[in-house]
């Protein structure tokens, strides 16, 4: 009976535990369970430093902003938005080069609606399923984000991040 017992609590336990994980329905999940992206992240990547800073969830937004430099020069810059819409979370990203020209002859916003979310996760992919952009904690003050595109190599950012 004792087996039993410790059996079924263990099982209570374990699909407690799992339900935290879960993910929520995308309707559900609101700007605060985004709130793990604010503050400022660096870090390296391909030869270059990577900083993004994301402001707090306030009203129905987060704003972000990101510069990528190498050689000691900016490549490129980027602005960012989160915004609750009637359908759900949606981010808006636009590209600039340095002297905040567009990345294409026309500039234009990219739009990306919330694909996932488990807390600590959150995955977001472009309406034509041409890139994924995914924001995680993977740590102790480690953001990690990642850039997936059909047929590429994805591109991992891991940040030292601070929330404030």
């Amino acid at each position: 009976m004792r087996t039993l017992t410790a059996s079924l609590i263990l099982f209570l336990l374990s699909a407690g535990l799992a339900q935290d994980k879960a993910a929520k329905p995308l309707q559900d999940v609101a700007l605060t369970d985004l709130e793990f992206i604010s503050g400022h992240s660096r870090g390296e990547f391909d030869g270059g430093i990577a900083d993004e800073h994301w402001s707090e969830p306030a009203g129905d937004s987060m704003m972000g902003v990101s510069r990528y430099m190498k050689g000691g020069k900016v490549q490129r810059y980027q602005l960012m938005v989160i915004e609750k819409t009637s359908k759900g979370l949606v981010l808006r990203l636009m590209g600039f080069k340095p002297g905040l020209e567009g990345w294409e002859d026309k500039a234009r916003v990219e739009i990306f609606p919330l694909l996932s979310w488990v807390k600590g996760e959150a995955v977001f992919e472009r309406l034509d399923k041409g890139m994924r952009i995914t924001y995680r904690t993977a740590g102790n003050a480690v953001l990690e984000s990642t850039i997936e595109r059909p047929g590429k190599k994805t591109e991992l950012f891991q940040y030292t991040h601070s929330s404030e």
